[in-house]
């Protein structure tokens, strides 16, 4: 069985100072009226399965204003008869993270947003139209996003071949203003090689499989034309090391290494058209969502398992036909936590069969499924073994 979420405590999180919601398998939708905290609470999600904030790489931010902590806990369930997993991340300003798996210290946190948690998860916020519409910078985040939650040891890769190319950039610049040698490049060519050849052989074996979920996403959710996604090389994997070495004198000059996978990208493109120059912001919007179905398609072909999709806002720039597709979608997924302001944005049907969690002034009101209401005391009462 698939592993989702059952149950969220979150203390002094953002806007919320204790509270718990219950969720089920399937579709769960998060409603209130904006600025209540539901984008808040399937941050606090992220966090709790993942140990880090989708939102924001300052975790200061995610501390409820006058707190001096945060702390998520969160029930798993992981497999037939009732088993569970009991995690928890809790953060202080200016002390290290402390993750915790049934009340052990947890792994490193590249392992635990690895699966370690128990359930990986895929998200979406409105913001993340900027993986088609920004920068490249923008698109190499979605891969290495998604490659880290599958592999510990690319996202280990990932962030020292980041350090190692601020290593060599400064000192191309020790170099360039005559405080070292050329000759000491030689060291950290290796490193950056070593470390981007990792990168390059992850990204690579990935792109093919997501450039044919990609356009299956993005026929359902746009139309027959054709979609697809194309990586872009700075340098061929079998040329890097050579291109880096012959970018040796040109790096110098300008203090910055320009050859590697921090300088790669790739293109989404549809009918032939390049969508981050041309798309128009409903293209790009569903291209978005495109790649977001493709993520979750990739982690089920690697696991076997599905992530929990979390997606805030979603509904809401859709008409009618797309909302119906995307409310079959979440309906059928293992386990889908979606936020919005207007539940008329779903069928009556839909409804009976997803759960409806309503939120006013960062406080959970009630659970609802088929009408059934929660009470409150059961849900605090969830936490009590944790």
């Amino acid at each position: 069985m698939t592993p989702y979420l059952r149950a969220l405590r979150l203390i002094n999180f953002r806007n919320y100072a204790d509270d718990t919601v219950l969720l089920k398998p399937g579709l769960n939708i998060v409603v209130g009226e904006n600025a209540q905290g539901k984008t808040n609470l399937l941050e606090a999600i992220a966090f709790a399965v993942t140990g880090s904030s989708p939102r924001t790489p300052s975790d200061p931010e995610v501390v409820r204003w006058g707190a001096d902590f945060a702390r998520t806990e969160a029930r798993i369930a992981v497999g037939g008869s009732g088993q569970e997993r009991m995690v928890a991340v809790g953060y202080a300003p200016g002390q290290k993270k402390r993750l915790t798996v049934d009340g052990a210290p947890g792994p490193a946190l590249s392992a635990y947003a690895a699966g370690g948690a128990g359930v990986r998860a895929v998200n979406f916020f409105p913001d993340d139209i900027r993986i088609v519409k920004g920068a490249p910078s923008d698109r190499r985040e979605y891969l290495d996003d998604l490659l880290s939650i599958l592999r510990p040891a690319y996202a280990r890769a990932a962030l020292d071949y980041a350090k190692a190319v601020q290593q060599r950039n400064q000192l191309l610049r020790r170099i360039r203003d005559g405080f070292s040698s050329e000759r000491t490049l030689a060291t950290w060519d290796r490193k950056v090689v070593d470390l981007g050849e990792q990168i390059l052989r992850g990204r690579d074996e990935a792109m093919p499989v997501l450039d044919e979920h990609f356009a299956s996403s993005l026929r359902a959710l746009y139309g027959p034309e054709k979609a697809a996604v194309h990586y872009s090389h700075s340098a061929a994997p079998e040329d890097y090391a050579e291109a880096l070495r012959e970018a040796h004198d040109a790096d110098i000059e300008r203090g910055t290494t320009s050859v590697g996978p921090h300088r790669d990208d790739f293109e989404v493109s549809l009918g032939g058209v390049d969508l981050t120059t041309f798309g128009s912001q409903g293209q790009q919007r569903m291209a978005t969502l495109a790649l977001k179905f493709a993520a979750r398609d990739h982690v089920r072909g690697v696991t076997g398992e599905d992530p929990i999709l979390l997606f805030d806002d979603v509904m809401s720039e859709l008409d009618g036909r797309r909302r119906e597709f995307l409310a079959g979608y979440f309906l059928e997924s293992t386990q889908a936590v979606i936020s919005t302001t207007n539940l008329e944005y779903f069928d009556e049907e839909i409804l009976r069969r997803a759960q409806v969690v309503r939120i006013s002034g960062g406080a959970i009101m009630e659970t609802t499924t088929d009408g059934v209401m929660e009470r409150v005391a059961e849900r605090h009462g969830s936490f009590r073994t944790a």
